[in-house]
């Protein structure tokens, strides 16, 4: 049927056109299409009405139509050569003109054949165009009004109202058709112009579809991708001939069956228009997800969205957006890292600043022991894996108890967390190579990180020793390293406590191990504040000051440093221990477990606490261990004195190896 219609459109256009559909000629084929059907319609009436008219005995004017008849047969052959169209179609038209101002002169049919004359100007105008089918049909016009209007010429009188009638009918059909020819002169015109712009339009955009990095493409409700996609689509998902593809199928590695089902359904709210477009966009499961190419198993970082398209005919389809936002997330990951380390880093050195330079120079001091210290244990070969996992765990400790004294918060925090890989490992059956080389890296890292406070410190400020003895200096920064610690184990836990120093022997600063009882003494306070003194409403409740104390005496006599260290808390609870104890087997009897002896030993185990959770403050059971440990390399001894409701006292002495050559009085 299309080649049958086909093969009609190409006779009815004098096969002058290859392409009969392409737009630019459609025009120009109208007219070949309309006039072969006027012709051939014209050639058959002629020649039959001819025929009949010489037949009924008036020759001369059926020998006039049959001419004019063969004349628009023959221009059918004529239209089919290389004689352009005006050319072949002026003599045909201007007879048929010729043949209407015929009628009219002869007044055939008592006048009304002459109403021929209405149909030329559709005929001259249409077919010859504007221009010479407005000259043909003006002079038509004036034979027309010479014959009406002037008497007996005409073969029938048509008197001058009916004359006058006659022309303006034909004058306004003229007219109208002229403004008709011209409107649609103009609206051809407009209309090649639009598809002029319309074509640079679509090759623009064709252009830009193919060097777009965004894939464009459309689907439609069974989410099969259309074969007008852009080219970046098949670079994002290195993937080739998408069209015809379902678009959730090629996201099968990407995404699970039940995210599949969910992404459906957003796709069909999409299409169904059902929401609000800017609720939909912010509720698309897909807007940034991570692709991955099921064949190449490649990652990638894309950014979608979904929004509808009517084609008319209720057909609606689905226009999508792919981006490919990995590259610009990495970067963003890096300047956000590069940003948290600079907040960091700025962090920490506001936290210095505020420190006072030589409490400082006394952190890194110990610090650095303690590092030095933990060496010397790895070193050790003499020492067991779990043993050593012990020493470190103590001067881990041990800085980051002196880390929080000062506010280093984010240091006290690295510090912690070294602390918990410490006590994990610790508590395996056997510790692996690695897990010591990993603890080992991480303290490298620490320890970097405290170059960098030093070298800050000395260039913030540099430390002048003050007018005085080095006694004034070492007691300052042992009173205020403690005050801190009170200070901020106090804010920590919601607590008042206030710190009360009641006699410190010079002699003790400057002969006595100074870092140790500093060490020791810093343990003591924050164990104080964290299990001794009671919250402010449970001190109240009790029948005591809302602010708990805790006191210091540290005296010199005979070759021997006495620490007395006491606070006015709630004291031991024997009970709490008991079961702790008993919950890590650490009683072989019955009999031990009621031994209050046994029980003040279990408290400076290793790991033991009393505490239900463990935080950066206290709870991990190595505080009073540092405690013992420390006092036994110095050959000291520690004494342990509660009283339930009242508080609790350590008792430390520490003997010197060699005497001070000074009075001992002083």
């Amino acid at each position: 049927m299309a080649e049958r219609n086909d093969r009609l459109l190409r006779f009815l256009s004098s096969d002058k056109f290859e392409n009969p559909r392409d737009e630019a000629v459609i025009d120009e084929m109208v007219r070949y299409v309309i006039y072969n059907i006027a012709l051939m319609m014209g050639a058959s009436f002629l020649i039959i009405f001819g025929s009949t008219v010489i037949l009924s005995g008036n020759p001369v004017r059926g020998i006039i139509d049959l001419m004019v008849g063969l004349i628009c047969a023959l221009d059918l052959f004529v239209l089919r050569t290389r004689v352009s169209f005006v050319t072949a179609a002026i003599i045909p038209i201007g007879l048929f003109g010729a043949l209407c101002g015929l009628l009219v002169l002869s007044g055939g049919e008592r006048g009304f054949a002459g109403l021929w004359i209405y149909s030329y100007p559709l005929i001259a105008i249409f077919i010859l165009g504007l221009y010479v089918g407005s000259i043909l049909s003006g002079l038509l016009l004036t034979a027309v009004m010479v014959f009406t209007i002037i008497p007996g010429l005409a073969g029938f009188s048509y008197m001058l109202p009916v004359a006058f009638r006659f022309i303006a009918v034909y004058v306004l059909v003229v007219v109208l058709t002229i403004v008709y020819e011209q409107i649609r002169i103009l609206k051809d015109r407009w209309g090649r112009q639009l598809m002029a712009e319309l074509k640079t339009e679509r090759d623009e955009i064709a252009a830009m579809k193919d060097n777009l990095k965004v894939g464009i493409f459309l689907m439609d409700k069974n989410y099969v991708i259309q074969p007008a996609y852009s080219k970046a689509m098949e670079n994002i998902l290195e993937q080739d001939e998408l069209r015809g593809t379902r678009f959730t199928s090629l996201l099968s590695a990407s995404i699970k069956a039940k995210e599949r089902d969910t992404l459906e359904d957003y796709f069909g709210m999409v299409i169904g228009r059902s929401f609000d477009p800017k609720m939909l966009e912010e509720i698309n499961p897909i807007s940034e997800f991570t692709y991955v190419n099921e064949f190449s198993g490649t990652e990638k970082i894309l950014r979608t969205s979904f929004t509808t398209v009517d084609r008319g005919q209720g057909k609606f389809f689905i226009l999508g957006s792919l981006e490919d936002i990995t590259a610009a997330k990495l970067l963003q990951q890096q300047l956000s890292e590069e940003e948290g380390k600079r907040e960091e880093e700025m962090r920490a050195l506001f936290q210095v600043i505020q420190v006072e330079p030589r409490v400082f120079g006394d952190f890194i001091e110990d610090t650095e022991y303690e590092f030095n210290r933990i060496n010397t244990i790895l070193k050790d070969k003499k020492l067991s894996a779990k043993d050593a996992m012990v020493e470190m765990y103590q001067s881990v400790h041990a800085i980051k108890s002196n880390a929080l004294i000062l506010g280093l918060e984010n240091f006290s925090g690295k510090l912690h967390g070294l602390e918990t890989k410490i006590k994990n490992i610790r508590e395996q059956e056997a510790i692996p190579f690695e897990d010591v080389l990993h603890v080992t890296v991480e303290l490298e890292r620490i320890m970097q990180e405290k170059d960098k406070f030093k070298e800050t410190i000395e260039k913030i400020q540099s430390f002048k020793v003050a007018a005085g003895d080095s006694r004034r200096q070492d007691r300052y920064v042992l009173v205020e390293t403690l005050a801190k610690a009170c200070e901020k184990a106090a804010a920590a836990m919601n607590k008042k406590v206030r710190f009360v120093l009641e006699d410190l022997d010079g002699m003790v600063l400057e002969y006595g191990p100074r870092r140790i009882i500093k060490e020791v003494l810093t343990q003591l306070v924050r164990n104080s504040v964290y299990h001794g003194i009671e919250a402010p409403e449970d001190r109240e409740a009790a029948g005591k000051d809302k602010e708990g104390f805790i006191k210091l005496s540290i005296k010199y006599f005979d070759n021997k440093i006495r620490i007395k260290f006491s606070d006015d808390g709630r004291g031991l609870d024997f009970d709490k221990i008991r079961k702790k104890a008993e919950s890590l087997r650490l009683f072989r009897s019955p009999k031990e477990a009621q031994d209050k002896n046994q029980l003040l030993k279990a408290l400076f185990l290793p790991g033991f606490s009393t505490a239900e959770e463990a935080d950066v403050y206290a709870g991990r059971g190595i505080g009073l261990n540092l405690v013992r440990e420390r006092i036994r390399d110095l050959h000291g001894t520690i004494k342990l004195q509660s009283e339930a409701g009242k508080g609790t006292t350590f008792t430390i002495v520490i003997p010197l190896e060699t005497a001070p050559a000074v009075n001992k009085a002083s």
